[in-house]
């Protein structure tokens, strides 16, 4: 019974990805994301899924093989880290000009946030030092732009560079280039405060990666029966 639920829901759930995947190109992605990746039914179809497949990874007694066991909770993982970016972690913006820093930004919502980078509220910045486009040969058409950035937690000074595939990390805070100003003297940056969200998805994959590795190298699975043979 557990099994038939938990295919269901997850057949159900792959057919959803699959036409909103498809829609995506006509109903942008913002609207996607609001009415189907961070649907509270989604949410909870994702969590019965989840809740219902780890019962019946029990019942089987799938957890007395540690690395199959692993294999399999490593998804859940990834889930649960999923859900505590939704729940906890702050996505939006912020646009600096040159020698003009902030201390705030602007989150999905459109409330203000202040950058909070240590416990001393203080002096807390980010500054944009410059930014420069190079562009492809006899176009107008931008090839690559960098920014060198400064940021303040109120105690010490660092600078870092981004660039289009370029993030720049600092204290739990992902500085992403978005677009620049016509001038070329500001630049909009995407801003995601995720300290906990990203670091359990990270631990998800690392439980996916070793356990997938590693059980290839099991004794008396029906892979290594087939690799004798």
């Amino acid at each position: 019974m557990l099994k038939r639920l938990a295919f269901s829901l997850s057949g159900l759930l792959i057919c959803l990805l699959v036409v909103v995947t498809l829609l995506e190109p006509f109903l942008g992605t913002e609207a996607v994301k609001d009415y189907f990746y961070t649907s509270p039914i989604i949410i909870c179809l994702w969590g019965i899924t989840a809740s219902i497949s780890v019962v019946y990874l029990f019942r089987q007694s799938v957890h007395k093989n540690l690395i199959t066991f692993l294999l399999h909770f490593s998804f859940v993982v990834i889930l649960a880290g999923s859900l505590v970016t939704h729940l906890f972690g702050k996505q939006g913006t912020v646009h600096l000009r040159i020698e003009q820093p902030q201390n705030e930004y602007v989150v999905d919502d459109g409330r203000s946030c202040f950058f909070e980078f240590s416990k001393n509220a203080k002096n807390q910045y980010i500054k944009l030092l410059d930014f420069q486009v190079e562009y492809y040969d006899g176009t107008l058409s931008p090839k690559d732009f960098a920014s060198t950035i400064e940021v303040s937690n109120g105690e010490e000074v660092v600078q870092g560079q981004t660039a289009m595939n370029r993030v720049f990390s600092y204290k739990n805070y992902r500085f992403c280039q978005q677009s620049y100003d016509e001038d070329e003297r500001g630049v909009t940056f995407s801003v995601n405060h995720d300290p906990y969200g990203i670091a359990l998805t990270y631990c998800g994959y690392f439980l996916l990666f070793f356990s997938f590795v590693t059980f290839f190298f099991q004794k008396n699975t029906r892979f290594r029966q087939l690799y004798k043979r």
